[in-house]
């Protein structure tokens, strides 16, 4: 687009002037009276210009009246164009006509004002430099903490080397750090954490296999919940006999799901069900109502948002019904670990099993999951053997097993690291 600014004595006179030169395609961005003149700027597309001389035979009439000889543009008569300076003393006001086609085309031009997006943006400039300013001063002021933490308390900053080589996540090393007394003896303050840490697992015992009950097995696809579900199953059989128990399987879209299942249950003696949806569990457990143990296999969630909403309304309708656990792999990062069991959590989720152990390099991540969600854990697994790779969760093994994976990888915290927990104990704004 170009810009052009129009004078003339007249608004009737500039309008003439603008039609003829680049015809009704000139947009009026602006007008104003000054000086006894009027001044018209108008954007106009170049391309538009070489049509012009087509167009003005077209605009003889302005509001219906015909233009007066003189008033037309001196190219067409074929003299010079004249150059008005100021306004002859007879020349009349302007018709109301003519303003009024001009009035409404200066708000519709002036909506989007330039001053207020450029305030917007400069606005939105300065909050952006001052979180990156006060990001900054929290990063400098933490790693001022860290280093005059391990010169005043170098037991405590050795504590945090450990936690955070073990993968516990920041909120929960620092409760386990307040409860150290101040101490020089670095072995009884390593000892005082790693119990307080083991002190915070919750854990279930083998209550589903001496007891029975009805579970629920869920949790993501490859987690081996299936696997852990068929060791549940010969425990039960090798402690109780095959009498009580059944199989159940939800979920038709999983190809060989119940198949695998059936083929379990006849090599343990056990009967097998099959169901579309864990919605209709309540209408079978009327018939197996005289089951102490009954151990339900469910599919993955799925992938969409909707899918993943129905499943967990179907989970949460089962409390006061069944158990609702969930299997939470080892060998996930503690993210991902973390927003699995609060997820399943919402769902109904009161307990869990940790599985694929094997696998894992850490189980920090899982232990600060279980912590951080009361996620009991019922049941640990490793390997695929249904006799023996399915134990009791006990919290000192967890926590023995977690320092071993540390000892064995020789993993450690890099500085960079513990400055940026520094920053959990920091308020920069107080």
């Amino acid at each position: 687009m170009k810009m052009q600014k129009y004078t003339a004595p007249d608004m009737r006179s500039a309008l003439r002037m603008v039609r003829t030169e680049h015809g009704p395609d000139a947009l009026i961005l602006w007008t104003r009276r000054a000086a006894g003149v009027v001044e018209l700027t108008v954007a106009t597309d170049p391309e538009a210009a070489v049509h012009a001389g087509t167009l003005a035979p077209a605009l003889q009439v302005v509001g219906g009246e015909p233009l007066p000889a003189r008033s037309m543009p001196a190219a067409s008569r074929g003299e010079p164009p004249p150059v008005v300076t100021a306004m002859p003393p007879s020349v009349p006001e302007p018709s109301s006509r003519v303003e009024s086609v001009v009035t409404p085309v200066i708000p519709e031009v002036r909506a989007p004002s330039r001053g207020t997006v450029t305030a917007m943006a400069a606005e939105a400039g300065i909050d952006g430099e001052l979180k990156a300013l006060r990001r900054l001063l929290e990063t400098q002021l933490a790693a001022l903490a860290w280093n005059d933490l391990t010169r005043r308390s170098p037991v405590i900053a050795e504590l945090m080397r450990l936690l955070a080589a073990l993968g516990v996540d920041r909120a929960l090393a620092a409760r386990l750090l307040d409860s150290v007394p101040a101490t020089d003896d670095l072995g009884f303050a390593r000892r005082m954490v790693l119990d307080g840490l083991q002190a915070e697992i919750p854990t279930l015992g083998d209550a589903w296999t001496e007891q029975g009950g009805t579970l629920v097995l869920t949790g993501p696809a490859g987690s081996g919940k299936t696997n852990a579900l068929a060791a549940l199953a010969a425990r039960w059989v090798l402690r109780h006999g095959p009498s009580g128990a059944a199989l159940v399987s939800a979920g038709e879209t999983r190809l060989g799901a119940f198949e695998h299942l059936a083929r379990l249950g006849r090599l343990l003696g056990v009967p097998t069900y099959q169901i579309g949806d864990v919605a209709e569990l309540p209408e079978l457990m009327k018939r197996l109502q005289d089951h102490r143990l009954v151990l339900v296999d469910t599919p993955a969630p799925g992938g969409r948002g909707e899918d993943i909403e129905a499943y967990g309304r179907g989970l949460a309708a089962l409390r006061g019904i069944a158990t609702v656990a969930v299997a939470l792999p080892a060998t996930l990062q503690a993210t991902a670990l973390r927003a699995l069991a609060a997820r399943h959590a919402r769902w109904g989720a009161t307990a869990c099993i940790l599985t694929r152990l094997d696998e894992a390099l850490s189980l920090g991540g899982a232990i600060s999951a279980v912590i951080g969600h009361r996620l009991p854990v019922a049941y640990v697994t490793e390997g695929t053997s249904l006799t023996d790779d399915l134990r009791p969760a006990r919290g000192e093994e967890l926590v023995e097993r977690a320092v071993a994976l540390v000892e064995r990888h020789g993993t450690t915290a890099d500085e960079d690291l513990l400055t940026r927990r520094m920053e959990g104990r920091l308020d920069v704004a107080s």
